[in-house]
């Protein structure tokens, strides 16, 4: 997956989000102070939900309520935006419905999250394609059945920057629900960049699912988790997010598939500092053989000219050339024939 200048993919650091979503409640002083706290705390890119909710949700229900009044006009996403471009970090949004989309598009942001609630519903995530922005898809609540369909729409719409993420759309998610194998079947499914977008209370699943190869990583951001509204409980407040951040990183040079030439050299040196070699356990007579009563396998203190025991079966029942006092250190010299 490409957005601007960056590439995202196997070798890639992992992208990390933190989804703002409405837990600004509103307020533009907030919502900076967000994306502040959040680029501070180590995400790549902050993420908003932008929803007008007359097109949205049906009046009386609770997401209704939910999200009455926690919009932007455009003159203060422009005031967000510019701030976030300020802070070098990566401002993009989650349009709730088709106004909100061409709202975002005259923005100028660099892709588009298609949330799990509309992961069906095409003609949105086919505008995406038509204004050639990159576009995540959440799946938290596909089926089987769903994710092979949602494959058939994008290859059918000649989709290629794309990325698909696990989730589960639970609010908070189980632990035996989260399902993180599924990141496996996802990637094997659409062939493209994975991610994980998280509703586990703490972020023990976002670390994990970077061992699973998740390469995009989405958790909801607050400034205070007791703060009224529905997200703010499975968020993270910005010291958990640093901790996250720095866990990721971590597990990221865990994951390193090369040999460095730093590594090898360390690895060459303590190769001679560890492993053990065959030292004389007592005298030894010349004409006496070796053997496991007369010699053992020490690590010396220094490097020195000496036998490994993977040796030992070849020298075994050979006799000593020399006289040899305990704790001569064995070479290809003591032995009556040369060891190849």
């Amino acid at each position: 997956m490409k957005i601007g200048n960056l590439i995202i993919n196997d070798k890639s650091n992992t992208f990390i989000i933190a989804e703002i979503g409405i837990n600004h409640n509103g307020s533009v002083k907030t919502c900076k102070k967000m994306i502040l706290e959040a680029v501070k705390a180590g995400a790549d890119a902050v993420k908003i939900q932008l929803i007008n909710h007359n097109q949205s949700y049906q009046k009386g229900t609770k997401s209704y309520s939910e999200f009455k009044n926690k919009s932007f006009t455009f003159d203060e996403l422009k005031l967000i935006k510019n701030y976030a471009k300020k802070l070098k970090t990566i401002f993009f949004a989650t349009p709730g419905d088709i106004g909100s989309f061409y709202t975002l598009v005259k923005l100028g942001i660099p892709l588009v999250k298609i949330s799990s609630g509309l992961m069906n519903n095409y003609p949105l995530i086919k505008l995406c394609r038509e204004k050639k922005l990159p576009v995540i898809v959440s799946t938290g609540l596909a089926l089987d059945k769903d994710l092979k369909e949602l494959k058939f729409f994008l290859k059918k719409y000649k989709f290629k920057n794309f990325s698909i993420l696990k989730c589960t759309s639970e609010y908070p998610a189980k632990v035996e629900d989260l399902n993180l194998n599924k990141i496996h079947e996802i990637k094997k499914l659409f062939k493209c960049t994975v991610g994980y977008s998280d509703h586990f209370l703490d972020y023990s699943a976002c670390v994990a699912s970077v061992f699973f190869g998740a390469k995009i990583i989405e958790k909801h951001f607050t400034l205070n988790k007791k703060i009224k509204g529905a997200d703010h409980h499975i968020s993270l407040q910005p010291e958990e997010f640093k901790k996250m951040v720095f866990d990721i990183r971590n597990i990221e040079k865990m994951l390193i598939s090369y040999e460095s030439n730093t590594l090898l050299k360390k690895i060459k040196i303590n190769k001679t500092k560890f492993l053990r070699k065959i030292v004389a356990l007592k005298n030894i007579k010349k004409g006496e053989t070796f053997n496991l009563k007369n010699i053992g396998f020490l690590r010396l203190k220094s490097n020195q000219d000496s036998l490994e025991p993977k040796y030992f079966f070849s020298i075994e029942n050979r006799q000593s050339c020399f006289n040899l006092k305990k704790g001569t250190v064995i070479t290809k010299k003591h032995l009556s024939k040369i060891v190849k």
